[in-house]
């Protein structure tokens, strides 16, 4: 199995482990709580990624309905270009919600 340079698995099925360990660890208090990438509760990435959401919102020439996909696949093509690191924004971790 391949790893991330945080030690997070990049084979096919990381998006299902991700999802899986967001339903129990998010969903404890409120089970019908939008999930986040559980990466972000990682203490040496989260402020990685909040600056990458930061520099995405702010490249971001998407205004109105549609704005959050283009600040995420940023986020997204960010993240594993420059820093290494895979992550799955909102709207794969959450597959019954459809965001506008």
């Amino acid at each position: 199995m391949q790893i991330d340079a945080y030690g997070y698995p990049t084979d096919e099925s990381e998006l299902l482990w991700r999802i899986a360990k967001a339903q129990t660890t998010q969903r404890r208090f409120d089970r019908y709580a939008d999930l986040y990438d559980p990466i972000e509760d990682n203490p040496r990435v989260r402020p990685i990624i909040r600056e990458v959401e930061r520099r995405a919102k702010k490249e971001s020439l998407v205004r109105g309905p549609g704005r959050r996909h283009d600040v995420w696949a940023r986020m997204e093509q960010i993240l594993k270009n420059e820093n290494g690191i895979t992550w799955f924004p909102p709207s794969l971790m959450n597959t019954g919600l459809i965001y506008g």
